[in-house]
């Protein structure tokens, strides 16, 4: 799983094989259809696998008792800013990497990676409901996994932070102004 998730990284799903998912993991070829239906059964289970990291960071900020909403929306942003930058900006996010391949693809990976977004908005979603409390929270929620996946497919065509920078910018006035508004209810 770690092996196809590292090529799926780097050269997309559809340019990645059985076979040369096993030569990275190394593994016999014929260890990949003992285990896995399909490339397709494997890129789930990677895609879980990455998640469940991806979930460990987001407890471990957005969930942290300690730190006001916007510290921990915040928090979140710096963490995974701190691995792409490690990674020169080359690599994202699994989520929206596989996103832009799965209309060719099955329904089961296209369901997954719909599901995880849903898990991802709901996150942010309850930062933004203790920010604010309102009701388009989810709204919002929904629109900042957007707004990020897509800013990590342009960071990785730009090969720089100005992407991240952007939505850090854009994302602080957006908190900023629901604050406010919050606020002056």
């Amino acid at each position: 799983m770690e092996s196809a998730a590292r090529l799926f990284h780097r050269q997309g799903y559809s340019a990645t094989g059985a076979r040369e998912i096993a030569t990275a993991a190394n593994v016999p070829p014929g260890s990949f259809t003992n285990h896995f239906r399909s490339k397709e059964t494997l890129a789930v289970a990677a895609l879980d696998s990455y998640f469940t990291r991806l979930s460990e960071m987001m407890r471990f900020t957005l969930d942290d008792p300690t730190r006001p909403p916007i510290e921990r929306l915040f928090a979140y942003f710096d963490l995974i800013g701190g691995r792409l930058h490690s990674a020169a900006w080359a690599q994202g996010c699994l989520i929206p990497d596989l996103a832009t391949e799965t209309s060719a693809y099955g329904d089961t990976l296209r369901s997954r990676l719909a599901d995880i977004m849903h898990l991802q908005s709901a996150a942010f979603e309850r930062v933004l409901g203790d920010l604010a409390g309102d009701a388009d929270a989810a709204d919002l929620a929904a629109f900042i996994v957007a707004a990020w996946h897509g800013t990590l497919l342009r960071m990785k065509v730009e090969r720089s932070s100005e992407a991240i920078d952007r939505f850090r910018r854009v994302l602080r006035s957006l908190v900023a102004a629901r604050a406010a508004g919050a606020d002056a209810r």
